[in-house]
C-alpha cells in the first residue's frame, strides 16, 4: 500500500499540483489555438465536415469560451477520426489534408487534459485507499 502521508511534503505538493498543471496546459492550449489565427484554419480545414458544423451550431463562435469548446470538440475527434470517418461526420481527405502543425497541437492538448485527469482520479483513489 503506498502511503502518501509518509512522502516529503515536496514531494505531495508536487503529487497534487501535476494533475491540474497538465490540465490547465493542455486548456491552455485550447484557448491559443481559440484566441489565434489557428481557429480560422481549423475551420476552413474541415469546412466539409458534418461534425464541425454540428459543434459550431450547438456552441457559437462568437465567445471565447465557445471558440474553446468547438477546439476541446475538434482536439477530441482528432485523437480518433478512423471513429468519425466511420460514422460519416469526418471528411476522410480533409482530416489527411489537415495541418500537420495545428493537428499536433491539438492533439498534445487532448492528451495533456486526459492524462491530468486520469492522475488527479488516480492521485483522488490513493488519497481515499491511504485514509482507510
Amino acid at each position: 500500500m503506498i502511503d502518501l502521508k509518509a512522502w516529503p511534503l515536496e514531494a505531495q505538493i508536487a503529487f497534487g499540483l501535476t494533475p491540474f498543471v497538465l490540465c490547465l496546459s493542455g486548456l491552455g492550449i485550447g484557448v491559443y489555438i481559440a484566441c489565434s489565427r489557428h481557429f480560422k484554419v481549423m475551420l476552413k480545414a474541415l469546412e466539409n465536415s458534418p461534425w464541425l458544423h454540428q459543434q459550431v451550431n450547438i456552441w457559437g463562435i462568437t465567445s471565447v469560451k465557445s471558440r474553446t469548446l468547438v477546439v476541446g470538440s475538434i482536439c477530441g475527434a482528432l485523437l480518433r477520426p478512423h471513429l468519425g470517418i466511420r460514422k460519416g461526420v469526418l471528411d476522410p481527405v480533409e482530416i489527411s489534408e489537415f495541418p500537420l502543425y495545428l493537428k499536433r497541437k491539438m492533439i498534445i492538448s487532448s492528451w495533456l487534459s486526459i492524462i491530468g485527469f486520469a492522475w488527479l482520479m488516480m492521485g483522488a483513489g490513493l488519497l481515499k485507499l491511504s485514509n482507510g
